[in-house]
């Protein structure tokens, strides 16, 4: 019964991917506590990744949950194709457009047409959250972040 629910399968499935995790981790080299090696974050966060999944599976087993045909049952395919569409421009567009121009156009249309946001709340959040995130990572952290187009009023 458990064999058909969406949960065991996802949790098999997160539980393969951290096993390679671990693997993966492991292999680039652990090092010590005081010099961690390059491998040392992605082994243990593929071991949480690991408990959590057993969490699950467990869970699966001792009550299976909604057939895995039932996963997508109620999905609305035209947001999350937008979503989609909208990372990916994201992507392409991040070094030419700069992280706060990409980032404002991103969380006004995440507000405004994928999880509808009053006008008067969505403008100022899809503008001063990327303009504080900016001057956190590039004044404070010290981070560099493409700029794009407004290059010559962010230096």
């Amino acid at each position: 019964m458990a064999i058909r629910s969406a949960e065991f399968w996802g949790a098999l499935f997160w539980l393969a991917l951290s096993a390679f995790t671990v693997w993966a981790g492991h292999d680039l080299g652990l090092g010590q506590l005081r010099d961690p090696g390059s491998g040392f974050a992605l082994f243990w966060i593929g071991c949480l990744m690991i408990w959590l999944s057993a969490l699950v599976l467990v869970g699966a087993l001792r009550q299976p949950g909604e057939p895995l045909t039932m996963v997508w049952h109620q999905t609305r395919w035209r947001k999350v194709s937008t979503v989609v569409a909208l990372l990916l421009a994201y992507g392409l567009l991040f070094e030419t457009l700069g992280f706060i121009v990409c980032s404002i156009i991103m969380l006004l249309v995440l507000m405004l047409y994928i999880d509808r946001v009053a006008l008067a709340l969505a403008v100022p959040l899809s503008v001063l959250v990327p303009v504080g995130i900016w001057f956190v990572i590039t004044r404070w952290l010290k981070i560099q972040m493409p700029t794009g187009i407004l290059t010559g009023w962010l230096r």
